[in-house]
């Protein structure tokens, strides 16, 4: 019976048992983050298909589940947590934050890395970083964001060039930039693709990271990951559009209409103590003392015309890109179209650019992938700032036009003025109108397809080639209507240039990641070659002297045929030569215990840039990386310490950024009667063919940490590094007698030497609030290390053309950094108290122990108002060059004599420190961040300024100078009579000159003088955001996912000492054609603008 009995309870429970474990029931929950906010979207799966996501409020609900079940719920930035459904049916489900920093796949040479496994210096930013601050060319908005890389404006003109450096650049006389890569396909810019279309931008910095590029990894790589497709079954639609208003930040100002007046009329009056009646001729203009009306005074209330404000406007840019994108598991296409139209604050000028990219991602078996991407941008850059010599350009000099519109005098500027009368003082010659009178519009379009196979051959092995094939046009014009002025050429005059490239690059890859190893083993490596080929080829076409009535359009429909024997009128032709590159590459990663990580790469690279016995190049690169976080000795400091990770690399790149012609005579060919017949004649172009030419080659050491503390809220990095580049291609002149004038040599070292530090702090952390700041410090010192005697280490930027003292105002030697100003030393101006005055004979006798002036600065306009002696070596009274208001030059050398010899080096125009640092803070739906930039330690040559204040009367007579010219020192005065007088007592001079800042501003050359070679110091808020993302509980309901409004303004302010527009400026680097970079020289600068930007962000 008990048997019986107990029989019968074991199948009553088996049963129970049976019945719970087959249960179905429906069950309810909440899924919010470690801050208590609802999760929308949140997925909760049972596994075998059966799942679902959160609502609004973050709620689920599942039916028909098995108490034996087990949930899984997985949200973006969260840890996946597991729940076993039991016997409940409510469940309130926390996720906790996970911090991914170091599982974020960083692009690196021909393929990705978790940033964990890195052992290179790689810099990243993202898409969210780079859309913070709207500009039109996505390079600007790298600067002070990544540790590593300064970036430079030309100034703040439409398309204007923007110079990319990553630690420093290495050599003299080529190219700097760094290698841009995007998607895997070489291109010489990324000016032409919209943040908006980037997913991130990865820079690398050191040789272990950049050798696999090999002769274009010098300078550093920069690659951009453009936003690829998605496997989503629905489509999925995105705009971003802004409309931003832009104005002048800061303009240049002349003097007022009564200092314009009194400045021109005291010229004028000192330069008829020489020659001429320009001082006579001012009064008479004006209206000026007794004999012509005593209209002096009321100048003092006369409107001043400002001519920079005509040619400037405040203007409106748009900003659109769409993007569609969609698929199914094995057909994924992606659709982008943008469209930005950046018209530009001065009249007539502006950027425009369109893209349209297609991308298409299928799987064609299971373990066969085909990729394409079709690329195309179309770009217009209107407006012509040319610079010239002495001026600067027409909106540069726009200031300098008479301000005046009602002359109170007889109004006569064309008698007695000289040559810049008319040209500045004539209104129908005015800035205006020499800007009407000029169009130049530049067209390029580019088309890219890039296609590729990815075939997973067996598990770990998988093969990838890739074929990019690139097309590019332009076409250039440039039509002056004839306008007789300074600024244009006297003549109507039509310009056509062509341009067509194209480019081919073909590359293969075998990725092998090593099976079957022990987990405490991970090895991996990465064969691969690669083809380059590329030629660009140009034409132009000039034709001059068409009838008045001629239109810009008639004259280009007729280009190659009026006036064709003009002597202005020209056709030339350029064939490029073909650039080729074959490589072959290597890399083989190898981690133990996951925290002792290695790192070697190899490349060769056979470049037809040089001659056949230096055509190949061979660049190893190794690295090394501890992650000591990992040991076990540090699992004590955990609760404080999340990262703490070692790296060390040595490595080398090459630089093949040259021209192919240099090691190799070129010809120019021209149409000659010779003994009565036509032919052509070929002549050397004056290079001198080098065999022997071989790779620039920069060598790169490096030592990094990266840290993270309390979770990763204190994260960052520190770098030290030491490169050097040897084999510099420098320009040799030689002997005329070869019948050549210069060749190309290998003859030069240089060395970059830095720090870099990236920071990145979240402060606060909340639920409706959160408050983190991030920031970059760079350091880097640039030295020449080596350097051929042969080489002519002066060169000249020619502002003040043949005028310009000292002649070679660049220069660049053994010790010192590239970029370094030559000149004058300035102790301002010579004082009263520098000379002894006998008031009987009116004599000032310069002091014992104060320098006489030199000779260089040509006729010095007012030093015959003054009689001057000195004691010269031998005891003797002689003539002295110095007078009261003179420029004061520092003895140098300590001589007592001023001359060449004085010349010294003014400052280096590089600086050493830059960086920047971001604040960002939400709270709820807002969002607000903060981007500050700053540099110090360089200088600007500020030949804006010191063109303003010397005399150069055979052009500028008539002409205004900038407003700082009212603080120059002053030998005329204006007596009660309104007539000018002379000022020749020490009294007199001393009361009239009180508060004098610069030196009496009529000598004839263009001096370059320490005053303004300024400090480029500043401190720059480039951009502040507040945005608002809208409740999805509201959007949804039409059908919006994400919408988000939100406005910016840029460059808002700038802190500088600098007296110029803007310290972050280097507006022409090939000034005059010079052989060197130009660096830092402000001259024809174009405004910067502040900007106010409205904008939204819609998904769909």
């Amino acid at each position: 019976m008990n048997m019986k009995i107990k029989r019968i309870f074991l199948v009553m429970l088996l049963c129970t048992l049976w019945l719970t474990g087959f249960a179905q029931k429906v069950i309810k929950g909440t899924v919010k983050d470690s801050s208590g906010e609802p999760l929308i979207g949140a997925t909760v799966s049972l596994g075998g298909g059966q799942g679902t996501v959160t609502d609004m409020d973050g709620n689920f609900s599942l039916s028909n589940v098995n108490s034996n079940s087990v949930m899984t719920i997985s949200y973006v930035g969260c840890k996946n947590q597991q729940v076993k459904v039991g016997n409940k049916t409510d469940f309130n489900v926390i996720l906790q934050s996970t911090d991914k920093s170091l599982d974020e796949v960083v692009v690196i040479g021909y393929g990705t890395m978790k940033k964990r496994d890195l052992t290179g210096s790689v810099a990243t930013i993202n898409n969210e970083k780079l859309t913070q601050y709207p500009v039109a060319d996505v390079s600007q908005a790298l600067q002070g964001k990544l540790p590593g890389v300064s970036v430079t404006s030309q100034d703040g003109r439409p398309g204007a060039n923007v110079s990319v450096r990553v630690r420093g650049g290495g050599s003299i006389s080529q190219s700097n930039d760094p290698l841009f890569i995007v998607d895997g396909i070489p291109v010489s810019s990324i000016s032409d693709i919209p943040a908006e279309q980037i997913e991130t931008i990865d820079v690398l910095k050191d040789a272990s990271s950049t050798a696999i590029y090999g002769a274009r990894g010098a300078n550093g790589v920069i690659l951009v990951t453009t936003k690829g497709t998605k496997g989503v079954d629905k489509v999925k639609v995105s705009y971003s559009g802004y409309m931003q208003v832009k104005s002048a930040a800061k303009t240049l100002k002349g003097e007022s209409a009564q200092d314009y007046v009194y400045d021109l009329w005291a010229y004028g009056t000192a330069l008829s103590t020489v020659s001429g009646t320009f001082g006579d001729a001012v009064a008479r203009c004006f209206g000026l003392g007794s004999t012509y009306g005593n209209h002096y005074s009321e100048y003092a209330n006369a409107s001043t015309h400002d001519w920079t404000d005509d040619l400037l406007r405040t203007t409106t840019s748009w900003n659109h890109n769409l993007s569609i994108s969609g698929g199914t598991d094995k057909t994924q296409v992606l659709f982008n179209v943008n469209y930005l139209d950046d018209k530009g604050i001065k009249e007539k000028s502006g950027y425009s650019r369109w893209n349209a990219d297609l991308k298409l991602k299928q799987k064609i078996l299971k373990n066969l992938t085909f990729d394409a991407d079709i690329r195309y941008s179309e770009s217009k850059i209107e407006g012509s700032d040319g610079v010239y010599n002495g001026r600067g350009s027409a909106l540069s000099y726009a200031y300098a036009f008479c301000p005046i519109d009602n002359f109170l005098g007889d109004g006569d500027y064309n008698t007695g003025f000289g040559n810049g009368g008319g040209n500045l003082m004539n209104t129908s010659l005015s800035p205006v109108a020499v800007n009407n009178d000029i169009t130049s519009i530049t067209n390029r379009q580019h088309l890219r397809g890039t296609f590729s196979l990815t075939w997973e051959i067996i598990k770990g092995l998988t093969a990838k080639t890739e074929l990019g094939l690139g097309r590019g046009w332009s076409k250039g014009k440039y039509w002056d209507g004839g306008l007789v002025s300074d600024w244009t050429k006297g003549y109507t005059y039509a310009k056509m240039s062509l341009g067509d490239s194209w480019d081919v690059v073909s590359t293969t890859t075998l990725n092998y990641i090593v099976q079957g190893l022990n987990k405490q083993h991970s090895l991996s490596f990465l064969l691969g070659n690669e083809l380059l080929a590329s030629k660009s080829n140009s034409e132009t076409m000039v034709g001059a002297n068409y009838p008045s009535t001629f239109t810009m359009d008639q004259a280009f429909g007729m280009i190659g045929m009026y006036a064709k024997n003009d002597q202005y009128t020209y056709f030339n032709n350029s064939v490029g030569i073909p650039s080729k590159t074959k490589s072959f590459f290597g890399r083989v990663n190898y981690s133990f215990l996951d925290r002792y990580l290695f790192t070697a790469t190899l490349r060769a690279d056979g470049s037809s840039k040089f001659a056949p016995n230096h055509q190949w190049g061979y660049f190893p690169a190794a690295a090394v990386a501890w992650r000591i976080i990992d040991e076990p000795f540090m699992k004590s400091t955990t609760n404080w310490l999340s990262n703490l990770k070692l790296r060390l690399s040595y490595g080398e790149a090459g630089s093949d950024n040259i021209s192919s012609s240099l090691w190799q005579e070129t010809y120019d060919a021209e149409e000659k009667v010779v003994d009565g017949e036509t032919g052509l004649v070929f002549s050397s172009t004056g290079l001198k063919s080098n065999p022997d030419l071989k790779w620039e080659t920069t060598v790169s050491r490096n030592i990094g940490l990266d840290f993270g503390l309390f979770n990763n809220r204190l994260s960052g990095t520190v770098d030290l590094y030491w490169n050097y580049t040897k084999n510099l291609l420098m320009k040799i002149p030689i002997d005329a007698t070869t019948g050549y004038s210069y060749q190309y040599q290998n003859i030069g070292k240089t060395s970059n030497k830095g720090v870099e530090v990236a920071l990145n702090y979240d402060i606060i952390r909340t639920k409706d609030f959160s408050l983190s700041v991030s920031g970059t410090y760079n350091y880097n010192k640039n030295n020449i290390d080596e350097l051929s005697d042969a080489v002519t280490g002066q060169y000249s930027s020619k502002w003040a053309s043949s005028a310009t003292q000292p002649t070679y105002d660049y220069a660049f030697r053994v010790g010192s950094p590239v970029g370094v100003i030559r000149g004058y030393k300035c102790d301002g101006f010579y004082t009263t108290s520098d000379f002894n005055y006998d008031s009987s004979t009116g004599t000032y006798t310069l002091k014992s122990g104060v320098a006489d002036e030199g000779t260089f600065m040509g006729t010095y306009y007012g030093r015959k108002n003054f009689t001057v002696k000195k004691t010269d070596a031998n005891g003797n009274t002689v003539d002295a060059n110095a007078f009261p208001g003179a420029v004061k030059i520092h003895d140098e050398n300590g001589d007592g004599t001023i001359d060449e010899n004085d010349i010294t080096d003014l400052g280096t125009v590089t600086p050493p420190h830059t960086g920047g640092f971001n604040i960002n803070a939400t709270y709820k739906g807002f969002d607000f961040t903060a981007g500050f930039a700053y540099s110090f330690g360089g200088h600007v040559y500020n030949a804006t300024a010191l063109s303003s204040l010397y005399g150069n009367k055979d052009n500028s007579f008539g002409s205004n100078r900038l407003s700082l010219a009212t603080s120059c020192y002053k030998i005329y005065g204006v007596n009660s009579t309104g007539d000018l007088y002379a000022l020749t007592t020490p009294e007199e001079l001393d009361a009239a000159n009180a508060g004098a800042e610069y030196w009496l501003p009529y000598y004839e050359n263009g001096v370059t003088l320490s005053t303004f070679v300024e400090k480029s110091d500043y401190l720059r808020l480039n951009s502040i955001t507040l945005g608002y993302t809208l409740p999805k509980s509201l959007t949804m309901k039409i059908g919006v996912e994400r919408c988000r409004l939100y406005a910016t303004a840029t460059n808002v302010f700038c802190i500088t000492g600098y007296s110029g527009l803007d310290p972050e400026v280097s507006s022409k680097e090939d000034m005059n054609s010079s052989d060197y970079p130009t660096v830092g020289l402000d001259f024809g600068s174009y405004p910067r603008s502040r900007t106010f930007t409205f904008g939204i962000n819609l998904d769909f």
